[in-house]
């Protein structure tokens, strides 16, 4: 039964890390993106109308950027594991890492809740700057269809 839980666990955590670096993929792309956007709307802000001005443009722009960059901030704590040794004089026998399987399999619970933890916080950082991005192009499709009445 143990080994059972444990592999459900490990498949668990294989999907919750293939989900974080689909994540991490979408929010890279989408930082791209939005760099390049916001470079464009800062470049030919003399064409906008008089009450489109720069600090009523960046804000959309900002949020967006900021909630994308947070989304792939990595959160993966580093506390009781010395897994790459770094000292003066190093050996190849320093290299050598003995994986202790009893104490990996205690930890896989916690790495599981980790994981989810980290999914979810990517995700809710994902969802705000998408709706943040799909309600400024309404808003901006509004006010410049105003501009020209």
């Amino acid at each position: 039964m143990a080994t059972d839980r444990n592999a459900q666990l490990r498949n668990i955590i294989a999907g919750y890390n293939d989900s974080i670096r689909l994540s991490d993929a979408k929010a890279l792309i989408g930082v791209l993106f939005v760099a390049i956007m916001m470079g464009t709307v800062v470049q030919y802000r003399d064409l906008y109308p008089a009450y489109l001005t720069l600090p009523i443009l960046l804000p959309p722009f900002m949020f967006i950027f900021v909630n994308l960059l947070v989304s792939v901030y990595p959160r993966f704590p580093r506390a009781g594991r010395s897994r790459f040794p770094i000292r003066r004089r190093m050996q190849p026998d320093d290299f050598d890492f003995l994986l202790d399987t009893r104490d990996e399999e205690e930890t896989l619970p916690e790495r599981c809740a980790m994981f989810s933890r980290i999914l979810w916080w990517k995700n809710i950082t994902l969802q705000l700057a998408y709706v943040a991005s799909m309600a400024s192009i309404v808003a901006a499709g509004i006010l410049l269809f105003l501009a020209r009445g």
